[in-house]
Parts: structure tokens; sequence; C-alpha cells
């Protein structure tokens, strides 16, 4: 579910928030849950954000920004192109190089990524 704000007192309300994220501009833009994105997808210089409804969003900024602000939140860099939600994993299969996430969504990871990848999993 999207939680979208218009209402100026529930915007800067949200704004501080720890638990969203802003797609767009500060005073115009979409504010979604964190924990509702399944992944992100890298696309140019953008990024698509799929989330648990099945919809997606596209955002201006690269992967690497949601990497830095979403490190912290449960999410993983799997490949150059993906960075996932580790609560959404339903499977790892390592022989193949293949996650599986809720939703019937299956992702590479990339063969550079394996090893951190790995490391990750056991830590959690």
């Amino acid at each position: 579910m999207i939680q979208v704000e218009n209402n100026t007192t529930n915007t800067s309300e949200i704004h501080y928030n720890n638990e969203y994220i802003c797609l767009g501009s500060k005073h115009k833009g979409q504010y979604v849950l964190k924990q509702h994105i399944l992944f992100v997808e890298a696309y140019e210089n953008y990024a698509w954000l799929y989330l648990n409804d099945n919809t997606k969003r596209l955002s201006s900024k690269p992967i690497g920004y949601y990497e830095d602000l979403l490190a912290s939140d449960g999410f993983t860099r799997i490949h150059r192109s993906y960075l996932i939600n580790i609560s959404y994993l339903k499977l790892y299969e390592r022989k193949y190089r293949l996650v599986h996430l809720r939703g019937a969504i299956t992702l590479p990871v990339s063969h550079r990524k394996k090893h951190t990848f790995s490391k990750y999993l056991q830590s959690a």
C-alpha cells in the first residue's frame, strides 16, 4: 500500500519520519513506506522501485542513492542493477546465483556480489 499525502500538515509530519521515502520533490512528491519496497532496479540514471502491491514507481535518483539510504533498513545490493529488501527473500539458490522474492520474482546475483551476499545472509 502506498501512502501518498497531499495535506500540508501530514506531509510535514511524514517528512521527518524515517519510515518513509519521498519520490519526487520535497513538497509535491509521493511518500512510500520503506517496508513496502520489494526491490530497486537500476535504469540508466534512474531507478524503478517495485512495491509489494504489484506496482512500480520511477525515481529520478540512481540506485546508489537508494543503496546508501536503505542500507540500515534491511536492503542489500545483489547486482549492479538490483537492490533487494531482505524481508521479502524466500530462497537463495547459491548454485545458480538466483534470489527468489515473494510474489514469484526471481533476480540474479552477480558473480562479484555472491560472496558478500552470502556473508550478509549468514550474519543476518
